[in-house]
Protein backbone atom coordinates (compact mmCIF):
# COMPACT_ATOMS: atom_id res chain seq x y z
CA UNK A 1 0.00 0.00 0.00
CA UNK A 2 2.73 2.48 0.95
CA UNK A 3 3.92 2.02 -2.67
CA UNK A 4 0.50 3.26 -4.17
CA UNK A 5 0.06 6.14 -2.46
CA UNK A 6 4.30 7.16 -2.98
CA UNK A 7 2.93 6.57 -6.80
CA UNK A 8 0.10 8.81 -6.29
CA UNK A 9 2.45 11.70 -4.93
CA UNK A 10 4.97 11.38 -7.73
CA UNK A 11 2.02 11.16 -10.42
CA UNK A 12 0.50 14.39 -8.61
CA UNK A 13 4.04 16.16 -8.62
CA UNK A 14 4.08 15.26 -12.32
CA UNK A 15 0.74 17.33 -13.00
CA UNK A 16 1.29 20.36 -10.74
CA UNK A 17 4.82 20.97 -12.18
CA UNK A 18 3.50 20.55 -16.10
CA UNK A 19 0.73 22.51 -15.25
CA UNK A 20 2.81 25.03 -13.86
CA UNK A 21 5.31 25.66 -16.51
CA UNK A 22 5.45 29.50 -17.62
CA UNK A 23 3.09 30.69 -15.21
CA UNK A 24 5.48 33.01 -13.52
CA UNK A 25 4.96 35.63 -15.63
CA UNK A 26 4.26 38.17 -13.67
CA UNK A 27 0.85 38.83 -15.58
CA UNK A 28 -2.58 38.45 -14.63
CA UNK A 29 -3.24 34.75 -15.83
CA UNK A 30 -7.49 35.02 -15.57
CA UNK A 31 -10.30 37.45 -14.96
CA UNK A 32 -10.30 36.77 -11.94
CA UNK A 33 -6.82 36.58 -11.08
CA UNK A 34 -7.13 33.82 -8.45
CA UNK A 35 -5.62 30.28 -8.66
CA UNK A 36 -8.02 28.69 -10.28
CA UNK A 37 -8.46 31.04 -13.18
CA UNK A 38 -4.89 29.96 -14.14
CA UNK A 39 -5.59 26.61 -14.25
CA UNK A 40 -7.93 25.11 -17.05
CA UNK A 41 -11.27 23.89 -15.89
CA UNK A 42 -12.02 21.15 -18.47
CA UNK A 43 -13.72 23.39 -20.86
CA UNK A 44 -16.46 24.32 -17.93
CA UNK A 45 -19.48 22.45 -16.56
CA UNK A 46 -19.39 19.41 -15.23
CA UNK A 47 -16.64 16.75 -15.82
CA UNK A 48 -13.53 15.37 -14.50
CA UNK A 49 -11.07 18.57 -14.82
CA UNK A 50 -12.99 21.12 -13.39
CA UNK A 51 -14.21 18.83 -10.34
CA UNK A 52 -10.76 17.55 -9.69
CA UNK A 53 -9.08 20.92 -9.58
CA UNK A 54 -11.64 22.37 -7.65
CA UNK A 55 -10.64 19.23 -5.02
CA UNK A 56 -6.72 19.57 -5.18
CA UNK A 57 -7.00 23.82 -4.93
CA UNK A 58 -9.94 24.40 -2.28
CA UNK A 59 -9.82 21.00 -0.50
CA UNK A 60 -6.55 19.39 -0.26
CA UNK A 61 -7.20 16.78 -1.93
CA UNK A 62 -4.31 14.65 -3.98
CA UNK A 63 -6.25 13.34 -7.35
CA UNK A 64 -5.87 13.24 -10.96
CA UNK A 65 -8.46 14.36 -13.13
CA UNK A 66 -9.39 12.19 -16.11
CA UNK A 67 -12.54 13.60 -18.94
CA UNK A 68 -15.15 11.65 -17.03
CA UNK A 69 -13.78 10.69 -13.65
CA UNK A 70 -11.06 11.92 -11.00
CA UNK A 71 -8.56 9.57 -8.99
CA UNK A 72 -6.86 10.23 -5.98
CA UNK A 73 -7.05 10.50 -2.15
CA UNK A 74 -8.89 12.41 0.08
CA UNK A 75 -7.05 14.45 2.76
CA UNK A 76 -7.80 11.59 5.33
CA UNK A 77 -5.99 9.22 2.88
CA UNK A 78 -8.78 7.28 1.44
CA UNK A 79 -8.23 6.10 -1.88
CA UNK A 80 -11.45 6.78 -4.42
CA UNK A 81 -12.83 7.25 -8.15
CA UNK A 82 -15.51 9.74 -8.52
CA UNK A 83 -17.34 8.37 -11.92
CA UNK A 84 -19.00 11.12 -13.34
CA UNK A 85 -22.54 10.69 -15.56
CA UNK A 86 -24.73 13.02 -17.19
CA UNK A 87 -27.65 13.05 -15.13
CA UNK A 88 -28.31 11.78 -10.98
CA UNK A 89 -30.51 9.00 -12.37
CA UNK A 90 -27.51 7.38 -14.42
CA UNK A 91 -25.31 7.86 -11.62
CA UNK A 92 -27.80 6.46 -8.76
CA UNK A 93 -28.64 3.13 -11.54
CA UNK A 94 -24.68 2.60 -11.13
CA UNK A 95 -24.43 2.99 -7.73
CA UNK A 96 -26.91 0.52 -7.77
CA UNK A 97 -24.79 -2.21 -9.17
CA UNK A 98 -22.16 -1.54 -6.69
CA UNK A 99 -21.66 -2.31 -2.78
CA UNK A 100 -22.92 0.30 -0.66
CA UNK A 101 -21.23 0.13 2.45
CA UNK A 102 -17.81 1.43 -0.18
CA UNK A 103 -20.19 3.61 -2.70
CA UNK A 104 -21.40 6.88 -2.25
CA UNK A 105 -23.51 8.71 -4.55
CA UNK A 106 -23.24 12.77 -4.88
CA UNK A 107 -25.16 14.51 -7.71
CA UNK A 108 -24.26 13.27 -10.68
CA UNK A 109 -21.22 11.22 -8.83
CA UNK A 110 -20.58 7.73 -7.97
CA UNK A 111 -17.65 7.44 -5.61
CA UNK A 112 -15.86 3.87 -4.95
CA UNK A 113 -13.94 3.73 -1.60
CA UNK A 114 -13.38 0.25 -1.69
CA UNK A 115 -9.90 -1.43 -0.90
CA UNK A 116 -9.22 0.44 1.63
CA UNK A 117 -7.36 -0.75 4.57
CA UNK A 118 -8.81 -0.77 8.32
CA UNK A 119 -7.29 2.09 10.27
CA UNK A 120 -6.67 -0.17 12.99
CA UNK A 121 -6.94 -4.53 13.58
CA UNK A 122 -10.57 -5.07 13.52
CA UNK A 123 -11.89 -1.65 12.75
CA UNK A 124 -14.20 -1.50 9.66
CA UNK A 125 -12.02 -0.08 6.00
CA UNK A 126 -11.25 3.11 6.07
CA UNK A 127 -14.12 5.41 4.05
CA UNK A 128 -14.96 9.32 2.84
CA UNK A 129 -16.14 10.84 5.54
CA UNK A 130 -19.29 13.55 5.40
CA UNK A 131 -16.87 16.68 5.42
CA UNK A 132 -14.72 15.17 1.85
CA UNK A 133 -18.74 14.30 0.35
CA UNK A 134 -19.55 18.11 1.01
CA UNK A 135 -16.57 18.54 -0.39
CA UNK A 136 -16.78 17.04 -3.60
CA UNK A 137 -20.60 18.04 -3.51
CA UNK A 138 -19.25 21.71 -3.23
CA UNK A 139 -16.68 21.08 -6.45
CA UNK A 140 -19.53 19.83 -8.56
CA UNK A 141 -21.97 22.31 -7.91
CA UNK A 142 -19.29 24.66 -8.55
CA UNK A 143 -18.62 23.10 -11.59
CA UNK A 144 -22.20 23.43 -12.57
CA UNK A 145 -22.60 27.18 -12.28
CA UNK A 146 -19.24 27.81 -14.59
Amino acid sequence: MPRLTTLSVVLFAVTVIGAGCGSSSGGSSGSSGTKAGALPNGGGGVNGTTVGNCLNLNYDFLVQPNPTSVDGQSPAGVNFTLRLYPTAAAANAAAAKKNAKTTAVVETGVIDFRGNPSIYKGAPPAKISKVELANIKACIDKAKSS
